[in-house]
């Protein structure tokens, strides 16, 4: 508040005072005098109330005000900059199967069938086992792709249970060369099954194959969109049984 508004304000707190006492107004320069009040009449209550100050409407205030209206713009910018962000940000449930996506998994597949198809039978069942765990750990984190990415899994470790099983402990391991499968660059080596359980521990390894492919078929049958990506998985899975064939 300036000093000619506090000025003027206790002007007009003591003629209102004036007023309240004898009924008249002290004479001022600018001022004029108001009419007597006549007997037996008492002065308004609203002449005895002195204005009050609010020191909001003071310098000070004004720049309170300001100050909130800045924090005001502030928040408002910081909420529309939050809300551009998730525009840009892409939600994971809008991630959709794709043609791009689908054929890498399917040349993933083919890869490991032709770097099996290159190694002693025995050594087979354990390539296919960590081959497939590798595509499906290659598989997009979509939701599209989670009954893959699960049906795969599973596959890896039934394969992992019969090469336990039937594993031939006085064979070496077979390291795989560097450059066996140039998409999965991991070092990796395999373990054998006994050559005299061969053809059991490939017709359940087999049975394993054909039981995936199936159920790929069936997880997409809700969706035809998704089935014809689902179907072209399953057959390269199915086509890995060519490395199941012992003699």
């Amino acid at each position: 508040m300036t000093g000619r508004q506090q000025a003027r304000i206790i002007s007009r707190a003591v003629l209102a005072l004036g007023i309240a006492l004898s009924g008249t107004a002290p004479v001022q320069a600018g001022v004029p005098t108001p009419r007597p009040l006549a007997d037996g009449l008492s002065p308004s209550p609203l002449l005895l109330n002195v204005q009050s100050v609010d020191p909001g409407d003071g310098p000070g205030g004004d720049k309170g005000d300001k100050g909130g209206d800045k924090g005001d713009r502030g928040n408002d910018r910081g909420g529309r900059d939050n809300h551009r962000g998730d525009r840009h940000r892409p939600d994971r449930r809008e991630i959709r199967i794709t043609r791009l996506d689908t054929d890498r998994i399917i040349r993933d597949l083919r890869s490991v069938r032709l770097e099996c198809g290159h190694y002693d039978e025995v050594y087979r069942i354990d390539c296919l086992r960590q081959g497939i765990d590798m595509v499906a750990a290659n598989i997009p984190n979509a939701p599209e792709y989670r009954d893959a990415r699960r049906i795969l899994r599973r596959t890896s470790r039934q394969l992992a249970k019969i090469v336990a099983t039937y594993e031939d402990r006085s064979a070496p391991r077979l390291v795989a060369p560097r450059n066996a499968n140039p998409r999965f660059k991991k070092r990796r080596s395999y373990r054998a099954v006994k050559r005299s359980a061969l053809p059991k521990a490939m017709a359940k390894a087999n049975a394993v194959i054909e039981e995936a492919a199936t159920q790929l078929l069936r997880s997409a049958e809700n969706s035809e969109r998704r089935y014809a990506h689902y179907q072209q998985i399953s057959n390269a899975v199915d086509s890995t049984k060519v490395l199941l064939r012992s003699g």
